[in-house]
């Protein structure tokens, strides 16, 4: 890495210790900071969820996206009945043009 006090940390070593692998013919002192490293490493991951369970806060997301999406739904039933269009498709395409 870029850290010259860090040259035991080059990107096998990384690998070795992101795969929880141990570290063989590494100093002593190199093994302590890479054990540290890991620690610290360790509580920054986030554990995994268990698939089956919800997320915290997933039931109050999805209940305010579903209300979002059926005001939208209503405001626009309600403006295309005041336009006159009354729901019915509109053509993708307006057909032939003339100009001049």
């Amino acid at each position: 890495m870029a850290d010259e006090q860090d040259k035991w940390l080059d990107r096998e070593t990384a690998e070795l210790l992101l795969r929880g692998e141990p570290l063989e013919g590494v100093d002593p002192a190199s093994r302590d900071r890479a054990g540290r490293l890991v620690v610290a490493l360790g509580a920054l991951s986030a554990p995994p969820v268990p698939s089956g369970e919800e997320l915290p806060g997933e039931a109050a997301a999805l209940a305010a996206f579903r209300k979002v999406r059926a005001e939208r739904a209503d405001g626009s039933a309600r403006a295309a009945g005041a336009l006159g269009h009354g729901g019915a498709p509109r053509p993708l395409e307006a057909g032939p043009v003339r100009i001049g």
